[in-house]
């Protein structure tokens, strides 16, 4: 034990300001303070410490008849009680505190510590108990009480860390402390934790025989630890033995059953809650909210939250975000946002899972712009984004089709200070390779090892893909020795390459030699593998054996997916045996695989092949009954069929001529014949044909359909208003684009930023600057991420298409917004107009 110091003086008559340096706020701040305040030599003298008890608590009573060591450890615990980190800050503080009074005021700190461990125990730091423990042991007083072994053994407990747990019962007895009621309840929770439920019903049965009468709280023990084990109705046969059951047993058992699947017999225990005229606690609703979000019933997972807020019990954030993500699963980002404004207006404040499950959300929904726009405001309120928040940004940005703003995006990354993982460059090296850009996909691939990151299956896998697609198989072939000596096993991702470039450029033969090399080598083919030869027998009309390779398949225990059944199906379309396609689609749906677009599309190939057209529109209407979303594909091969009974025959119409040849009478003839078939045009429908228009810059039939949507009051989507208004600026119909993206805010639709380059840079080249400045300064940036406007309107758009000198008027106008891009961008911005100059 060190020896004492003297005792500190009268507090002296200063103020905080008598210092150099004025006092810190922040509690971590003001921690940090006090720990350098007692390092020092004369640590007494020190004229802030009077001051900081009321700066680290002001709740916390003057008590100035109390030492100031003493009112200082409690000032310390009162400030560190919200926060993990800050409970780890305090805690050598207080130890620091103790050791510097002198004997006769160290069993003052009996209630300083004893509120340090309370708040230990809620967060269950285990290791910080143990160290306030030892130092209790070591440096009393004050030393460990009957409630000081009861908090250690039941955190240990919680932990399921046992035998620790009963070192320190041991201990205990020794110290001459009994256990109690509490010390076997908490036993009992840590057998069940330990998977013991032997052990744990043993001593539950004993506690009568030590003089502790079974009380709501063993049985609540008991139940919550056979509930942890999974032995629901081992608890719930316990749970009817118990003659008055409080609302504590009830919520553990609310949990119990909602964990174990079994729903609505837990929502009928937290009715029967209710029904007694309890508040049911944070965590029975917790595990019901999360059981209705596992089971897709996201509508009622949000109504328990707010009946939650109705009987005044805040969610936590886990629950909230459990609401937020079942959401954005479901593709309803609406309702996602809406519940995300709701914690921030009351209920709990989003953290970095809440915002990376709404980024993941508009990501899947192809709204990256949205995505983007969340990395600032979760700046703004206090939230950084992570590794995850990043990485799902950089890929959506690779399927978006935006890679060198992926690139972009992996700067600001490193610039925030966190590093790129595998997963980061696994999105970018799949990108450049399904681009093309192979080499500079193997260049990024290769200098990995100088980053320190080790590729993982995926990375391999990406790059042997890209090598055999563009045709570079010897290299391939390399690679995949290069992965296996480095541990990793090949899998059917691996493989699929080799065989389908084999395939490809030898024939059928040559695949299935491969495929017998692999069960030669005990290496199991999967069904992805044996499709590509099954596809390419078809193709090569040699269907004994594709029907023979099928049941070599099946009996390796690989069921056919949707891919090989569509494989099958065109192949009897493709020789008009239409009543075996149909037979494909129905072993489909009786082996539960999924019918998917392309089935259904080549089934409705082969019905408009031979003129069946109302067959063929049959399959459209049953697309849209079972929510196979029908595409640009699916008209194509509709369309196709009606102009050849209007063309010269023996003309062969491919996917790019049906468009180029079809004209608004061919679609309204359509729209006629699906209506005769009870199928009303929709929003999808008009979004596949009008997303196709435009991609040929067709803007006078674009316009014309969107007037005839109006008409028949079917809303524009995002996809619509995108598509039509990028047609009219590659039609240099400037005026039009503008009236119809200011609708397209009208209508709360943020349009994406292509759009807007479109229109700045168009009229910016029709002579219009000063129009396109006065669009920029009347748009709402603030719904969009500063980097992100600068990288795709500014360097992609203006600079890049020989416009830098309007850039500066904009990139100011953006500050005057209050829209400021990061440094890094600013660094961009300026290497970019460099290169111009």
């Amino acid at each position: 034990m060190p020896p004492a110091s003297p005792p500190p003086p009268p507090p002296p008559r200063t103020s905080p300001m008598a210092s150099s340096q004025p006092l810190p706020t922040s509690p971590s701040a003001l921690l940090a303070h006090l720990a350098a305040a007692l390092s020092t030599p004369n640590w007494f003298l020190h004229p802030s410490l009077p001051h900081l008890p009321a700066l680290l608590a002001p709740s916390l009573p003057q008590m100035l008849h109390v030492p100031l060591p003493v009112r200082l450890a409690a000032a310390a615990v009162r400030a560190a009680a919200p926060s993990r980190h800050l409970l780890a800050l305090s805690l050598p503080i207080l130890f620091r505190l103790h050791s510097l009074s002198p004997p006769p005021l160290r069993p003052l700190f009996s209630r300083p510590f004893a509120s340090l461990l309370t708040h230990l125990s809620r967060f269950a730091l285990n290791p910080l108990i143990l160290r306030l423990f030892a130092h209790m042991h070591l440096h009393s007083p004050p030393a460990p009480t009957g409630a000081t072994y009861n908090a250690l053994i039941r955190s240990l407990c919680r932990r399921a860390d046992l035998a620790r747990a009963l070192r320190y019962l041991s201990l205990m007895v020794r110290s001459g402390w009994h256990p109690d009621a509490y010390t076997f309840n908490s036993l009992i929770l840590g057998y069940c934790r330990a998977h013991r439920a032997t052990a744990a019903r043993d001593l539950f049965d004993k506690m009568p025989l030590r003089g502790f009468r079974h009380d709501v709280v063993s049985y609540a023990a008991m139940i919550e630890g056979l509930c942890d084990m999974g032995r629901i109705d081992d608890a719930l046969e316990l749970f009817g033995d118990m003659e008055q059951p409080d609302i504590h047993t009830h919520a553990v058992l609310v949990k119990g059953l909602c964990e174990a699947g079994r729903g609505e017999e837990g929502l009928r225990m937290l009715q029967r809650t209710k029904q007694f005229g309890w508040r049911p606690d944070t965590r029975a609703y917790a595990a019901v909210v999360d059981l209705l979000c596992r089971e897709q019933r996201v509508v009622e997972a949000e109504q328990m939250l707010e009946e939650m807020s109705d009987r005044r019990l805040v969610p936590s954030v886990v629950t909230c975000t459990a609401v937020v993500n079942a959401y954005c699963k479901k593709g309803r980002m609406s309702d996602a946002v809406r519940v995300f404004e709701k914690m921030k207006l009351g209920w709990c404040k989003p953290n970095v899972w809440t915002y990376n499950a709404l980024v993941w959300g508009f990501c899947k929904d192809g709204k990256v712009h949205s995505a983007m726009a969340l990395l600032n405001r979760m700046r703004a309120h206090g939230v950084e984004p992570d590794i995850v928040t990043y990485n799902l940004l950089i890929r959506a940005q690779c399927v978006d089709g935006h890679i060198e703003s992926a690139f972009r995006l992996l700067r600001l990354m490193e610039g925030d200070g966190l590093a790129a993982d595998e997963y980061t460059y696994n999105a970018l090296v799949d990108a450049l390779c399904k681009d093309g850009r192979i080499d500079q996909a193997c260049s990024l691939f290769h200098s990995l090892e100088d980053k320190g990151i080790k590729p993982n299956l995926v990375t391999f896998n990406s790059l042997i893909y890209g090598l055999c697609k563009a045709d570079q198989v010897d290299a391939a072939w390399s690679l995949l020795e290069k992965m296996v000596s480095a541990g990793f096993t090949p899998d059917t991702y691996t493989y699929s390459p080799f065989i389908e470039n084999l395939c490809k450029s030898k024939g059928s033969k040559e695949g299935l030699s491969f495929i017998d090399k692999m069960l030669k080598e005990s290496v199991k083919p999967t069904t992805v593998n044996y499709t590509i030869v099954i596809d390419k027998l078809f193709k090569e009309r040699n269907y004994g054996l594709a029907k023979k390779i099928w049941g070599q398949m099946v009996s390796l225990g690989c069921d056919p997916d949707a891919v090989t059944y569509t494989t099958s199906m065109r192949a009897y379309c493709n020789q008009g045996r239409l009543i075996e396609a149909e037979k494909v689609l129905s072993e489909m749906n009786k082996c539960a695989v999924t019918v998917d677009t392309i089935a259904y599309n080549t089934l409705m190939e082969g019905h408009a092949s031979i003129g069946q057209t109302d067959s063929a529109v049959s399959i459209l209407k049953h697309m849209e009954n079972v929510a196979s979303v029908p595409n640009q594909f699916t008209y194509t091969i509709l369309l196709r069929h009606l102009l050849q009974r209007r063309l010269a025959e023996g003309v062969v119409l491919n996917a790019a001529s049906v468009w180029k040849t079809t004209e608004l009478t061919d679609i309204f003839e359509l729209f006629e014949i699906m209506k005769k078939n009870n199928i009303v045009p929709s929003t999808n429908t008009y979004s596949a044909i009008l997303e196709r228009f435009s991609e040929d810059g067709r803007s006078k039939e674009v316009t014309s359909l969107v007037s005839r949507m109006k008409d028949d009051n079917i809303s524009l989507n995002e996809d619509i208003y995108t598509a039509v208004i990028i047609c009219l600026c590659k039609s240099k119909l400037y005026s039009y684009a503008w009236v119809l993206l200011r609708s397209m805010i009208g209508h709360g639709f943020a349009p994406q930023l292509m759009c807007y380059q479109h229109l700045l840079c168009g009229l910016i080249s029709e002579g219009q600057a000063n129009m396109a400045k006065v669009i920029f300064g009347n748009s709402r940036w603030e719904d969009y991420n500063p980097d992100e406007i600068v990288w795709k309107v500014i360097i992609d758009g203006l600079i890049r298409k020989g416009h830098p000198a309007s850039c500066h008027d904009m990139i100011s106008r953006l500050e005057q917004m209050n829209c400021r891009p990061s440094n890094r961008t600013y660094a961009m911005l300026a290497e970019e107009l460099s290169t111009r100059e």
